[in-house]
């Protein structure tokens, strides 16, 4: 049903035409959704929609786009949303797995810095022995000179 003020209701919401594709495709996907939604007030349901879809759109994004506190506060906007009764173990998911990858990539950024630090240092052990293998090899070529007349005498 569309309406004069650039929304139209979709499954008991008001949704602004922008938002339609996404809306929609949220309710075939997954009817469950809002089904036991306890807010009934138009006004309070759109916000929660709308927390909804700013959640979809953070869990979205690559891992190294987010912050910790951005993930907390997504966290919380979850809770909250399951609060009032919506049901979201579809999205739980791909935000845990997000959550994980964040982690993984902070863990293997870490990584990456010791085996970058490590390499440096081995590269400085390998130049301090190449430069004492090239001071050898001055003295072996010194010692095995033949030597003259004139240096025996």
């Amino acid at each position: 049903m569309w309406s004069g003020d650039g929304t139209v209701e979709i499954n008991g919401f008001r949704v602004y035409y922008s938002e339609v594709e996404c809306v929609r495709r949220i309710f075939e996907r997954h009817p469950e959704t809002a089904s036991d939604l306890r807010p009934k007030n138009q006004l309070v349901k759109t916000a929660y929609l709308n927390n909804l879809l700013d959640l979809i759109d953070i869990a979205s994004l690559a891992p190294q786009e987010l912050t910790e506190e951005e993930l907390r506060d997504a966290e919380n906007t979850f809770m909250d949303l399951e609060g009032v009764g919506f049901e979201l173990d579809w999205l739980k998911k791909k935000l845990e797995e997000l959550c994980v990858k964040k982690k993984k990539m902070e863990s293997r950024g870490a990584r990456m810095r010791e085996l970058d630090r490590m390499i440096v240092e081995q590269r400085q052990v390998l130049l301090a022995l190449e430069v004492e293998l090239k001071n050898e090899e001055k003295e072996a070529v010194s010692d095995s000179a033949r030597l003259g007349f004139e240096d025996v005498v």
